[in-house]
């Protein structure tokens, strides 16, 4: 009998043979089989505010029946999500937001952006987006071109822009590889605050921001912050480049933004940024702005101001850390355990699939993550709702998952 994975994967053979769920509840996903999964690390750091919130749903349905509407013209969910996010979310002087279908197409567009805005000022020669390694932006040619993620680029080097790649943790480099590269080449410089799916939350020092932040300033290479991981309340602040000397001049969205219930991306920019763009035709996307979407997300945004979720993410997320480290601070598993608010990678000496497989084997879900210098790590990053006792029970199935595979 072909399973229901078979029926709905794109590839044939594709292994686990996956759970099909059919609702979810706070922290859990609800399986056809009455399983109850925890979801430790809000599906792909996605559910910033847990399952099961009606009034989402509530929100998108009222202007379903209005249909497609042009994606330049307003209309009055794309002007309640626009004026939500400038007035309640991002830095001042942030007051353009360009909507897509979630964070692979914000970054993308980011990248675009980067072109435009020095095409804007007459450097055709400027066309290099610096990244790290490692790092992950999202799945289009441009995006894959400017990570540095091994496993997700093998066998597509020839479709990729050959852009330069800085150490994550090296601000010397950063000087050398903008100097060697010539700042005159250069139109952007795409940042994740803390790494997320490549390298499991490795973090930046100050020192390390303020020598990218001062060089892009300099030479006036547009500085991107690829928040989609790590944005709205994820890391207990509204965006992770809040916790560093970072200052960007255009921050990428997604994920937590639709809080997992539409597909919602979200690039912003400072007014001088846009400024610069008038008359450029920056071109849309077909569902730029979907108003359902833009409904949905203005809800979800609500919502975490309403129960106050950033701080709960803090505080709660300060509680989810703690125990991490108690209980595997010395596990032999455990290389390494980084992270905030609810956002920790923890990096291993085993085989992060195995670990996967086992938690899902005691309905749990963490996720896989690594590249490069971290080979092995998963990622715990629940709903910002998650209780004490879930915490708990979070630590304890993990902790059994891993002694089953480190043995």
């Amino acid at each position: 009998m072909t399973s229901n994975t078979d029926r709905y994967t794109f590839l044939p053979g594709g292994g686990a043979d996956y759970p099909t769920i059919v609702s979810g509840d706070g922290v859990f996903l609800v399986a056809d089989d009455g399983r109850r999964i925890l979801d430790a690390a809000g599906g792909a750091i996605v559910g910033n505010i847990g399952w099961g919130r009606t009034e989402v749903a509530e929100a998108a349905a009222a202007v379903m029946p209005m249909g497609y509407v042009v994606p330049l013209w307003p209309t009055p969910s794309r002007l309640a999500l626009r004026d939500e996010l400038v007035e309640h979310w991002l830095p001042d002087g942030f007051n353009h937001v360009f909507f897509t279908s979630g964070g692979s197409e914000s970054t993308d567009s980011a990248l675009r952006l980067a072109r435009a805005y020095q095409l804007g000022k007459g450097r055709a020669d400027r066309w290099k987006v610096i990244g790290r390694h490692p790092s992950y932006h999202g799945m289009t040619t441009g995006t894959m071109a400017a990570a540095s993620h091994l496993a997700r680029q093998k066998g597509y080097e020839p479709l990729l822009l050959p852009f330069p790649k800085v150490p994550w943790d090296d601000p010397e480099q950063v000087l050398k590889v903008i100097e060697q590269e010539d700042p005159a080449t250069i139109a952007g410089f795409i940042v994740e605050p803390i790494t997320g799916a490549a390298g499991a939350c490795l973090t930046a020092s100050d020192e390390y921001w303020q020598v990218v932040t001062d060089a892009c300033r300099e030479h006036d290479i547009l500085l991107i912050a690829d928040e989609v991981m790590t944005g709205y309340g994820r890391t207990g602040l509204k965006f992770g480049h809040q916790h560093f000397p970072l200052v960007p001049d255009v921050i990428v969205g997604g994920k937590g933004l639709g809080g997992g219930y539409v597909p919602l991306g979200a690039v912003a920019a400072r007014d001088e940024v846009v400024d610069t763009l008038r008359g450029s035709g920056f071109m849309y996307f077909t569902f730029t702005g979907n108003d359902a979407a833009c409904a949905a997300g203005a809800k979800v945004l609500e919502i975490m101001r309403r129960e106050q979720l950033v701080q709960r993410a803090a505080t709660q997320g300060a509680a989810l850390g703690q125990r991490l480290r108690d209980e595997f601070g010395e596990h032999p598993a455990v290389v390494d355990i980084r992270g905030r608010g609810m956002f920790y990678g923890l990096e291993l000496r085993c085989n992060r699939d195995a670990v996967v497989q086992a938690a899902m084997d005691r309905d749990m879900w963490v996720y896989p993550a690594g590249s490069g210098p971290v080979a092995d790590a998963v990622m715990v990053a629940p709903p910002f709702i998650i209780t004490d006792s879930e915490i708990d029970l979070l630590v304890t199935t993990l902790r059994a998952s891993l002694d089953a595979v480190y043995s």
